[in-house]
């Protein structure tokens, strides 16, 4: 049975999400996040079945904002590693330049943001050793243990031959081996019906005892395999504003359909209704479309009528309905208010209590995100301890790995927040240094506005000495 088949035999609504297999899943929510033609394939499905669904537009589709949000505030800085060994920091900032990291972190962030996963493989050649994205729609399965670790993934990719032929690569990893084939099967077929694989090493020959994968989650849900998209648990309120911004577009604009008639309101001398009357131009001869009336008088001979086809309803009333709806929607994706808030009107510290809700999901996205990059660094320090890249690096056992890395502030303090927060400090004779790195100054404007105080408190004093001297 196909998806769309199932969108119909089943007790959900045409439009739902909720019964669809994983990866159809993260096709869906990709339609979304495009939002361009997002009801066509449902609705020329059911008109090719005889099957009777109502047309929406996506005319209220906010998934591609919500996900940018997280993209922007999560990848606004450079990310900055520390490390107490300073080999290790050097060998992190490697592999994070080979990797290309700092523009690839916004796909990252797309992916983990929009369809809740987000899978990142160590990958290694004889020159370096890298990060690699692995699609979630080509994530078959996989297992953890209970701090999130991969155990178990199998990663199967449509690919093409020289031929232009289709054809599956299969790959899987446990803790023991990897294997991989070439085969014409589906994701579905089990491993010991692929054959002889085309490639299996023990993983103590690569010098590891791990799968070389992390998963990183937008948000966990005890329960559920996958991650949360930021905007899976909305899907449905979204349908809704669409269907009710589609209707009422329907009703004001008839889309190329008759928007006026004409009547005739009289009988002949048998007392039968009279034709309606043919629309007159200005000349009585001469016969004009209703279409072509635009801003012109419209004569009709007597006892006719004309009306119009658009109900007379209430369409601020409508429109509030919309606007709740798009207020439910805030609710339950706070993100959005940002594009409503000014910047420049609002200070950092205005903006965080504005957007509360949405901040707080934001930091749990980067701590996931953050704890997934370390562990990938650990990984990639330790196959490249192995093939010879980073000979000077201790080991992931003996806790040599240890690192930090900083993404920054999702809405940092701007200039005025920091000088007031530094005044009040100060004034409760808080040191300089002290109440500089509480309001949030950088290591960088610290030290320079230390040296500054020192330098003028030295002036100072030489020129008390040079007057007391004269005195």
């Amino acid at each position: 049975m196909s998806i769309l088949d199932r969108f119909f035999t089943r007790s959900y609504h045409p439009l739902s999400v909720t019964a669809l297999p994983v990866k159809s899943l993260y096709t869906r929510l990709q339609e979304y996040y495009d939002n361009n033609d997002l009801y066509e394939a449902t609705q020329a499905y059911s008109h090719e079945q005889g099957k009777w669904v109502e047309a929406i537009k996506p005319l209220k589709t906010c998934v591609n904002r919500s996900v940018e949000f997280y993209v922007s505030r999560l990848c606004k800085d450079k990310v900055v590693v520390t490390a107490e060994d300073e080999a290790v920091e050097e060998a992190v900032e490697q592999f994070l330049k080979w990797s290309n990291f700092e523009s690839k972190k916004r796909p990252y962030v797309r992916s983990m943001a929009l369809l809740g996963d987000l899978f990142l493989k160590v990958v290694s050649n004889p020159s370096k050793v890298y990060a690699e994205m692995v699609d979630p729609s080509h994530v078959t399965s996989f297992s953890v243990d209970y701090r999130g670790y991969i155990q178990e993934i199998r990663i199967d990719i449509p690919m093409k031959d020289d031929h232009d032929q289709p054809y599956t690569y299969t790959e899987t990893w446990n803790k023991e081996y990897f294997s991989s084939w070439n085969h014409h099967y589906t994701d579905s077929t089990p491993l010991e019906d692929l054959g002889t694989p085309s490639q299996f090493v023990y993983l103590a020959q690569m010098g590891i005892d791990f799968v070389p994968i992390v998963w990183i989650p937008f948000k966990q849900v005890n329960g559920k395999d996958r991650g949360e998209s930021c905007v899976g648990h909305a899907l449905a309120k979204i349908d809704e504003v669409n269907r009710i911004t589609t209707r009422l577009h329907q009703i004001l604009w008839r889309y190329n359909k008759p928007l006026w008639v004409v009547s005739a309101n009289a009988v002949d001398k048998n007392n039968r209704p009279l034709p309606a009357p043919v629309v007159k131009g200005k000349s009585a001869g001469e016969e004009r479309d209703l279409d072509l009336l635009a801003q012109e008088l419209i004569y009709l001979p007597g006892m006719s009528s004309m009306s119009s086809l658009i109900p007379d309803i209430d369409y601020n009333a409508a429109l509030a309905i919309v606007k709740a709806m798009e207020e439910e929607l805030e609710k339950d994706l706070p993100e959005l208010r940002y594009y409503s808030l000014n910047d420049t009107q609002n200070s950092g510290k205005a903006l965080k209590i504005l957007l509360a809700p949405s901040i707080d999901r934001a930091e749990e996205a980067k701590s996931n995100l953050i704890a997934g990059i370390k562990r990938l660094n650990e990984m990639a320090l330790t196959v490249g301890k192995f093939m010879g890249l980073f000979p000077s690096i201790g080991t992931y056992e003996k806790g040599e790995y240890e690192h930090s890395l900083d993404f920054g502030d999702v809405f940092p303090q701007d200039n005025d927040d920091k000088a007031a927060t530094l005044k009040t400090l100060a004034e409760a004779g808080v040191p300089l240094e002290t109440a500089m790195k509480l309001a949030g100054f950088d290591e960088s404007t610290i030290a320079e506005a230390v040296e500054a105080k020192r330098a003028q408190e030295e002036r100072a004093m030489g020129s008390f000495l040079t007057e007391f001297n004269k005195g």
